[in-house]
């Protein structure tokens, strides 16, 4: 059977998480920077595809993420966004959580009658593309499912935490998946984003966030990333 070829770009903001990628993947990684940002590609077999993969080091925050979606450019059949997140209600530490749903909890034109995170002209959130998310779940049932909120905030309390349950019942929080998700869109590009839950996004955010990045199985998310890339 001949095989398609897949190309997938692969969004990581932090250092601390896209090592992980290079300690994976160090025999076969080529250094391919993206602008002036880290990037490496490889290629990585699957069951019924060659998939191309380019990574990209954005650094943390919506601006930083969007931008380095933009500079890989639209010559993709897949971006992905993976890393750390803050969790909510239906989530808890170390759980493995796709998003459907991307709010940007932060964009605020509420004083002239928009929703919080509207846009004029846009729609109020991104979603995840429905045929890889839906092949995502059937594969590895015990993932959950559920919005993603996005801000340049590192969620640290409770007040904040039930500010955002609040209004948007978010599955987890983090610094750049609605950023990544609206810059693939422009781009026309499917889009999902993974996260591991690091914290409750609440007053022990800093605490356990620490210990979640430098613990036992910090890889975990990027290991199932590519153990379902190559299921492809």
């Amino acid at each position: 059977m001949n095989k398609k070829n897949l190309k997938v770009a692969i969004v990581v903001a932090d250092k601390d998480e896209y090592i992980h990628i290079e300690n994976m993947f160090k025999d076969v990684l080529e250094a391919d920077n993206v602008g002036s940002l880290v990037g490496h590609k490889f290629s990585v077999e699957g069951n019924n595809s060659n998939i191309s993969i380019k990574t990209v080091c954005s650094g943390i925050g919506k601006v930083n993420a969007a931008c380095a979606t933009a500079l890989l450019g639209n010559d993709y059949d897949l971006i992905i966004n993976i890393g750390l997140s803050g969790g909510f209600e239906g989530s808890k530490k170390h759980d493995i959580v796709l998003g459907d749903k991307f709010y940007e909890h932060d964009f605020d034109l509420t004083g002239i009658g928009y929703e919080l995170g509207q846009k004029p002209g846009q729609p109020l959130c991104v979603f995840a593309d429905n045929k890889y998310l839906k092949d995502f779940v059937s594969k590895f049932s015990f993932l959950k499912v559920g919005s993603f909120v996005t801000g340049d905030s590192f969620i640290c309390s409770k007040k904040q935490h039930d500010l955002l349950k609040d209004k948007f019942n978010p599955i987890a929080c983090d610094m750049e998946s609605a950023a990544v998700g609206y810059a693939a869109s422009l781009l026309n590009t499917p889009f999902i984003s993974l996260r591991m839950v690091s914290d409750g996004a609440d007053n022990s955010s800093a605490d356990n966030y620490a210990t979640t990045l430098y613990g036992a199985n910090a890889d975990a998310y990027v290991k199932l990333t590519f153990d379902w890339l190559k299921t492809l």
